[in-house]
């Protein structure tokens, strides 16, 4: 066993460098906080982690005919046909994690003793610091235990399980999609590495959420207001649907904006008004947007475009929630606004403070700058929302289409863009 110390800024970094050189396999024995002095003298607080892993003494004898191994016949199409009985090193591997774990709380613990006699900010910063360590503590460990769940399913399914988590697939969900797949390719007659990557693209398929086109009603107007951080494109798209309903569907498309903070946002959207030739409402009041889509009751649809804010700012979710918050009087669709290319742990706050906001599709945007496709997965299985529309680009109303769950797998699978065909991203219709 290979036993190894690490001082680190914060947890993250310590495993990361823990990975680097001790591998997957490695697992935590214990973590303190130490102080230590910089070169000019100042008392920095670092945590210290041990960990260790096991090394495997490889020989070159052939394996013995009475050696514990199990093989299944051929032809039963079982998937990871060949098991070996748990180890009793993999079993104290897994003892040292859990005791690794409950070293971890206990540190936490003493350190939320010690806070009584501080400043409630401090305590607070502090707080927040051993929670984030914790969970990526916890993140490591689960991460470990879902590499090694898989592995146990066979090498094929091993490398697709490898191929999610390059796409930055959350490993639970990851693990649990290979888990589904392995119960459908025991039915096949064939098992192979095209026939399983069929079967988890289809697999896949099935559980990705989407909306189709937004559906117009039969007497008034259909209204639908679009939500979202800062910098999601939510003007931009709004013009882009805008386009399409009128310009293609030769519908009544009213636009309404409340975004009265941004400077120049009023007039970037009167800008594609006037493009348009539609007509443009500003309300600067929740009684004003409800009095304005009263005034457009001759429309077929209505798109109210808000202003981005970020979800830590309390006061400016608080106003938004006075605008679209309740629907007592009045019923319109919500979409939130989701970059495709923003971090995982990120989409997960974004979604769980603008969640305050009765919302019933998702719209994600920018997925030209993505370096992974794996986020979008993660918050339609997190969430459940189905995807009404996927935006590819800046361009005006081209780079819009109807979100496809055959489309978003392929992005997640090739971990790669492409942009549909000219005329045939968006289109006007019905949801199935």
């Amino acid at each position: 066993m290979r036993v190894r110390r690490y001082e680190a800024e914060n947890m993250a970094s310590a495993l990361r460098s823990i990975r680097d050189e001790l591998g997957p396999n490695a697992f935590i024995l214990s973590t303190r906080r130490i102080s230590r002095k910089d070169k000019f003298g100042r008392v920095k607080t670092l945590i210290e982690v041990s960990a260790a892993s096991d090394v495997v003494e490889v020989g070159f004898n052939r394996p013995k005919d009475n050696d514990a191994r199990r093989v299944a016949p051929a032809g039963t199409g079982v998937v990871g046909a060949v098991h070996e009985p748990p180890s009793v090193a993999k079993s104290a591997q897994d003892s040292d994690v859990l005791a690794s774990l409950q070293s971890q709380v206990e540190l936490l613990k003493s350190d939320l003793a010690s806070f009584r006699g501080r400043q409630p900010a401090q305590a607070l910063e502090t707080i927040k610091e051993e929670i984030h360590e914790l969970k990526d503590l916890v993140g490591f460990v689960t991460d470990q235990w879902a590499e090694e769940t898989v592995k146990d399913r066979g090498p094929i399914l091993s490398a697709l399980f490898r191929r999610l988590k390059r796409s930055d697939v959350d490993h639970r969900l990851a693990t649990k999609l290979i888990a589904v797949t392995s119960r459908e390719l025991a039915k096949c007659a064939k098992i192979d590495e095209r026939e399983s990557l069929k079967v988890l693209f289809d697999v896949m398929k099935r559980q990705t959420l989407t909306a189709g086109p937004i559906e117009l009603g039969q007497s008034g107007p259909k209204t639908v207001v679009l939500i979202g951080p800062t910098g999601v494109g939510k003007t931009t798209t709004l013009a882009k649907i805008a386009a399409h309903y009128s310009m293609f569907s030769k519908k009544k498309v009213g636009l309404l904006t409340i975004d009265t903070f941004r400077i120049g946002a009023v007039e970037q959207l009167r800008t594609y008004a006037n493009i348009l030739e539609l007509p443009l409402k500003v309300a600067d009041t929740p009684e004003q947007m409800r009095r304005f889509i009263s005034d457009f009751c001759d429309m077929e649809l209505v798109l109210i475009d808000t202003g981005g804010r970020s979800q830590k700012d309390k006061d400016k979710m608080g106003e938004l929630l006075n605008f679209v918050g309740g629907r007592d009087d009045m019923y319109y669709e919500v979409h939130l606004l989701l970059s495709g290319a923003t971090k995982n742990r990120d989409l997960v706050e974004i979604t769980r403070e603008f969640g305050k906001v009765p919302t019933d599709y998702v719209i994600f945007t920018k997925l030209d700058e993505c370096n992974s496709f794996g986020g979008i997965l993660n918050e339609i299985l997190w969430t459940q929302k189905p995807v009404s529309y996927l935006t590819t680009g800046q361009s005006v109303p081209d780079d819009i289409e109807v979100a496809e769950a055959g489309r978003i797998v392929e992005f997640v699978l090739t971990n790669t863009f492409s942009k549909k065909a000219s005329g045939a991203s968006c289109k006007a219709g019905t949801r199935s």
